[in-house]
């Protein structure tokens, strides 16, 4: 979550002798256990002028899943799941059913003992029906599949009025359309998802790493310029590729591609491999070919449950953007982005970058523009890059605000000039991206609103940068107030 969102008087990383307050935090939650819970909680609230905040995980950057006092919904312990042979007119096949509170973790799993992979988050402890699921969702499998929206067959809801619907492609479409790549918490509360599963089968996958130990700042640029070059011959391979960079390391965390041994992951490194060596750029590289994606995954991005992330993402600002394949491909261009990111990791001591590399159109999702409402600008992707600035604690706020800007003012705008069409991730990003609406939504928000209108036609379903939040201000006290 924001660090400005957090409430670090009153959290799991501070002493339990410390003096607590609420602040963001709600002051009453609903442990929901049904669909009917759910509905008295929305009834309650709207009849009593309460705030209402929806929260699964609580993994939430921008700060969804909280908020000053207001009455939660939350939908952790939702915790079914079930393995269903699915039949409708857009698909045939099998699919698993579950409940909003599973995480990755679970779903992985549960899906392995039943000899199959579904497409979830990189993090293996994310609520995938919350904004995953709902926000578009990136995925180490995402270019042998889609994004994780792609995946979504059904959703069984409860509206804003108290009904308990199910939306799909063939019943209540709007909304099937909205919850599917639109926004997490903001045109229902999600009760269980079903989506697609995949015969699961080996993973091939690598780790790459190398920095300026042994090797020129020039020589360490232009491999990583090279390996940006690189990406568009790696994701059309299927494969998925995650990455870190500081302004004197970068390292490959994990290739994933589903179906390759690791001879064929050799042979997909070997042409980057011999420019580095031309390059002279000391490196290390692994490579690996697991029987399932749960042991491939438990590998390079575990150990699971729980995982370890490769940024501690509660002690940074971020903002982000999407990166389109064109700029990869053309020399130029490519150098630019390179200079770019550049600009991004200069400032040193805590300054980075994450990327995903990955390869999600319609024709690798089967379906087609209209099938949902995932950002336009994952079609041409080749990369999601999430920019850090660190944020610490026994520091000013006013320091590790200035280090903020400096993603806002100086960071943002490099990588934006690379593709001014271009978008970013909403889950992903910076509350203070002004632009948010183009940005997070594209050419989908004015549908996606119209919507929200007929499912929530009082805005009660909120959250910062989401469809329809311009209705409300908060104020000082993080009351909600009507903007007209």
């Amino acid at each position: 979550m924001d660090p400005l969102a957090q409430n670090r008087s009153c959290d799991p990383f501070t002493p339990s002798s410390t003096a607590c307050s609420l602040g963001n935090y709600v002051d009453y939650t609903i442990n929901a256990s049904s669909a009917a819970d759910i509905a008295a909680g929305l009834e309650f609230a709207q009849k009593n002028n309460i705030r209402l905040v929806i929260k699964n995980t609580g993994h939430d950057y921008l700060a969804k899943s909280t908020g000053k006092g207001a009455l939660g919904i939350w939908t952790h312990n939702l915790k079914s799941f079930s393995v269903v042979n699915y039949t409708s007119p857009s698909y045939t096949g099998q699919a698993v059913k579950f409940g909003a509170g599973i995480q990755a973790f679970e779903i992985y799993a549960a899906a392995a003992a039943e000899g199959l992979r579904v497409v979830g988050g990189e993090c293996s402890t994310v609520g995938l029906a919350g904004g995953f699921l709902q926000g578009g969702g990136h995925s180490a499998l995402s270019s042998m599949y889609g994004m994780g929206s792609d995946q979504v067959l059904e959703w069984e809801v409860v509206t804003a009025d108290g009904r308990h619907l199910d939306a799909s492609p063939t019943k209540n479409q709007d909304l099937y359309w909205a919850l599917s790549g639109g926004g997490g918490g903001t045109y229902a509360v999600v009760v269980t998802v079903t989506v697609k599963a995949f015969k699961d089968g080996i993973v091939g996958g690598a780790y790459l790493e190398f920095n300026k130990t042994g090797a020129s700042d020039e020589a360490f640029w232009k491999a990583v310029e090279d390996f940006h070059a690189a990406l568009p011959a790696i994701v059309d391979s299927g494969a998925t590729a995650l990455y870190s960079l500081e302004n004197d390391t970068f390292i490959v965390n994990a290739i994933t591609s589903p179906g390759s041994t690791a001879e064929q992951m050799t042979a997909l490194l070997q042409p980057f491999k011999a420019k580095m060596e031309t390059l002279k750029v000391p490196h290390s590289v692994t490579v690996t070919s697991f029987p399932n994606y749960y042991q491939h995954f438990d590998h390079y991005l575990g150990p699971l449950p729980y995982g370890s992330p490769f940024i501690n993402i509660i002690d940074v600002s971020i903002a982000g953007r999407i990166i389109p394949r064109t700029v990869v491909e053309n020399a130029t261009s490519n150098t630019a982005l390179i200079d770019a990111l550049k600009k991004g990791v200069y400032p040193g001591g805590g300054f980075a970058f994450g990327g995903v590399a990955l390869n999600a159109p319609h024709s690798v999702a089967k379906n087609n523009p209209s099938s949902n409402a995932v950002l336009p600008a994952w079609r041409d992707a080749i990369l999601t890059v999430l920019a850090f600035a660190p944020w610490d604690y026994e520091s000013t706020v006013m320091t590790n605000v200035n280090a903020e800007d400096y993603l806002i003012d100086v960071t943002v705008p490099a990588l934006k000039a690379l593709a001014p069409e271009g978008g970013a991730y909403l889950n992903e990003a910076n509350r203070r991206q002004t632009d948010w609406k183009q940005s997070f939504y594209g050419v989908n928000y004015e549908k996606l609103r119209s919507i929200k209108k007929i499912y929530d036609p009082n805005d009660l379903f909120y959250g910062e940068t989401a469809v329809g939040s311009d209705a409300w201000t908060p104020d000082s006290d993080g009351r909600l107030c009507r903007a007209h």
